[in-house]
């Protein structure tokens, strides 16, 4: 496996950047989506021939839609980009979202006439037949509530792409947040020097960094396995999801504790990463129903292991217990995962 993404995702990615850039940055999200910058942003996309490319179909054109990913998310992009990216345009899907029991899509309603699908992430999904008015809160601006036709099979298994894709968005916003810290740290000035002099703050920097690379070194191969058809691909993207909220979690509580109380002043571009980087962390599942279904699927995914090769719920009982999420999906207890006891404990003594 390749460490780095080709040359050629990488010059789209650096391209996208300053584009973007150019565009205002961190500014478009600061105008809640307008329809001007909506109207710039799909231009621009399709100058660069972003919306032509098919990531099911070549591994160049699945590298590249993760450089787009990465750098939509180095600004938080108000646009469903790795939604359109993920979607299937020859079976009429213009975009494709995860959700959970009661159905809400982030940026659903900011570009009129797609054509939506809605997958449950066990390898369904469903048409949207209608967006309703955006919640309008505080972490959820352009969050869609979303009524959906008939569940039925998804042969082409479109959930683990959509959620590598979304994870690439994830890991862009974590680069872009560790970035401005470093550079806040540098810029600020406390008892005559600067913030990045104290030794405190440059191991809390030093950690965030290292946390951020693991993720970017899980992003590429979770790319590859799910783009190659590795067996397991799902529980790879799980588990790059979880990846990607744990160190999200990492990079902004450092982030928000090195600015302070700025940190939440709508001035500091901070605070819209923070803010415009909520539904993709909470949507459609948080942090804890990303490991329950982690542990899960891992139960029909072959591995290679240190104590042998096999399945992980081989010789156990099968799964009988489920537990409810807050939108009232059923999934297997943590409690009936063989080791997943074990396994939070060990996590929690740490």
């Amino acid at each position: 496996m390749r460490t780095e993404l080709s040359a050629e995702a990488q010059e789209l990615g650096e391209v996208l950047d300053g584009a973007l850039r150019r565009a205002g940055g961190v500014d478009l999200a600061r105008s809640v989506a307008s329809p001007a910058d909506v109207g710039r942003v799909t231009d621009l996309l399709e100058r660069l021939g972003v919306l032509e490319l098919r990531p099911r179909e070549s591994a160049d054109d699945a590298e590249a839609a993760a450089a787009v990913c990465r750098s939509a998310g180095r600004v938080v992009l108000p646009y469903p980009v790795a939604e359109r990216l993920a979607g299937a345009p020859e079976q009429g899907l213009d975009a494709v979202a995860v959700v959970t029991g009661r159905p809400r899509i982030a940026l659903a309603g900011l570009v009129p006439d797609l054509q939506w699908a809605a997958l449950d992430g066990a390898g369904r999904r469903a048409p949207v037949t209608s967006v309703g008015p955006a919640l309008g809160t505080q972490l959820g601006t352009l969050v869609h509530p979303v009524e959906v036709g008939a569940w039925e099979p998804d042969p082409e298994d479109l959930t683990p792409l959509a959620l590598t894709l979304s994870s690439w968005v994830m890991l862009g916003t974590a680069e872009a947040v560790v970035a401005a810290t470093r550079q806040h740290l540098l810029d600020r000035h406390q008892f005559g020097q600067p913030l990045a002099s104290f030794q405190a703050l440059q191991f809390r920097l030093a950690d965030t960094a290292t946390a951020l690379q693991g993720l970017q070194e899980l992003a590429k191969y979770t790319l590859w396995s799910v783009t190659s058809g590795q067996p397991g691909a799902l529980v790879d993207a799980l588990g790059c999801r979880l990846a990607a909220l744990e160190v999200s979690d990492t990079v902004f509580r450092n982030g928000h504790q090195a600015h302070g109380a700025m940190g939440f002043c709508d001035e500091v571009d901070l605070s819209w990463f923070s803010r415009m980087g909520q539904p993709v962390r909470r949507l459609p599942w948080g942090r804890s129903q990303t490991q329950e279904r982690l542990l899960a699927a891992m139960q029909d995914a072959p591995f290679a292991g240190l104590f042998g090769d096999g399945l992980a719920g081989a010789g156990s009982r099968e799964l009988g217990s489920t537990v409810a999420d807050d939108e009232g999906v059923g999934y297997p207890s943590v409690v009936d995962v063989p080791g997943a006891a074990h396994l939070l404990t060990a996590q929690a003594g740490r």
